[in-house]
């Protein structure tokens, strides 16, 4: 079996990939729940008086606000600045691993050096690393996504495989 696609990075893919990865650990999290445990608390004390109560309403829109929007600037940079980026990656999966090229460059990976492999709405990540990821954009993927998955349940443990 054999499933072979091109992906071109996007700003919006790059992004949806950091928001993915910044908000499914413990300081993401955080960050929306406190941010949400300010603004209530800001609203629930409005009319007690007390000069300083905006400051509440001013961390919390910080915390919901300035962690997405810095991963938007850090994702318009590496999508756009990035060469890895700027031509389309080729990936092709086989039973032995994935091999992925562009231009002259080329390397491969094996199935035993996936780390995990999760799945978003628009997005397959094949994590070879704690931070780094194969994204695979389904749209893109086209006919070819259901051979890839099938190589992926096949030769990624079940421990490490989270796809929908």
């Amino acid at each position: 079996m054999k499933a072979e696609f091109e992906i071109k990075m996007t700003t919006g893919t790059m992004y949806r990939f950091l928001m993915y990865h910044a908000y499914h650990g413990f300081s993401g999290i955080f960050s929306v729940v406190a941010g949400a445990a300010l603004l209530a608390y800001y609203f629930a004390t409005m009319g007690d008086g007390g000069a300083n109560k905006w400051i509440y309403a001013l961390f919390g829109i910080l915390f919901l606000v300035y962690q997405p929007w810095t991963l938007y600037t850090q994702a318009l940079r590496q999508a756009k600045l990035n060469p890895v980026f700027k031509e389309p990656l080729h990936y092709v999966l086989t039973e032995e691993g994935m091999a992925v090229t562009q231009g002259e460059a080329a390397s491969e990976v094996k199935w035993e050096a996936v780390k995990k492999v999760r799945e978003t709405s628009k997005c397959i990540l094949v994590y070879t690393g704690s931070r780094n990821a194969c994204i695979w954009v389904k749209e893109q993927m086209g006919a070819q996504e259901s051979p890839a998955r099938e190589l992926l349940r096949k030769h990624v443990s079940p421990k490490l495989l989270k796809l929908k």
